[in-house]
């Protein structure tokens, strides 16, 4: 018994030294345990919604926000990071940014569901509906796939079955019905209507379109 009441005041301790907790439980922010001013490192559990800075580990939950970084897995409904993304979420919809597009704060991971939003990413985007703010580096697989600048693969589901859009410039390769570039520094777009703004070998394509 003394242990645990020893044990239990060291964590205490640490975590009003650190504004760190190793495990947050919420109901609705602001009742939660610790409040929504700790960062987290290692679980969290939001019953209906549940709000914290920094996080690290495995997040659980119907409606969770972090507002700073997340580095770890997130299993929810709306899963929201304010800062970069370490990691991948997981839910119906998932959104990652705070207007800052730069490709040093790009987001690393993976983001799944119906919505994924990200400002810069560098990862996989799979579900309905996929939106990079900015740059997108990777896989972008979806019924709607949308990035300014894409470096890599855009496709629809079923390889075929849907409309990617890449309003900036694309290096690498667009399949779908649909395809959209503004420009193509080097790569080639896949689909029943292909079109490309400024360079490709011709303004509209079926079949194949791309520029080398």
């Amino acid at each position: 018994m003394k242990k645990i009441a020893t044990l239990a005041c060291l964590l205490a301790a640490g975590m009003l030294a650190a504004d760190t907790t190793p495990v947050m439980v919420s109901l609705v922010t602001p009742v939660q345990a610790p409040n929504r001013n700790y960062d987290v490192t290692g679980f969290r559990l939001s019953l209906v919604y549940g709000e914290c800075q920094e996080f690290a580990g495995l997040d659980i939950g119907v409606i969770d926000n972090s507002r700073k970084d997340f580095t770890g897995l997130v299993l929810g409904g709306l899963n929201f990071v304010g800062e970069r993304l370490y990691g991948a979420q997981v839910g119906l919809a998932n959104w990652n940014g705070n207007g800052d597009t730069t490709w040093e704060r790009r987001s690393v991971g993976a983001q799944v569901g119906i919505l994924n939003y990200a400002d810069t990413f560098c990862g996989l985007q799979s579900g309905f509906l996929n939106i990079s703010g900015e740059s997108f580096m990777g896989l972008q697989a979806s019924l709607i796939n949308c990035a300014h600048d894409l470096y890599g693969l855009q496709c629809g589901s079923y390889l075929i079955i849907g409309v990617n859009v890449a309003s900036g410039t694309v290096r690498g390769c667009q399949i779908g019905l649909v395809n959209y570039a503004n420009t193509i520094e080097r790569g080639c777009q896949i689909g029943l209507l292909n079109i490309i703004s400024q360079n490709g070998w011709l303004p509209v394509l079926p079949i194949v379109n791309g520029h080398f």
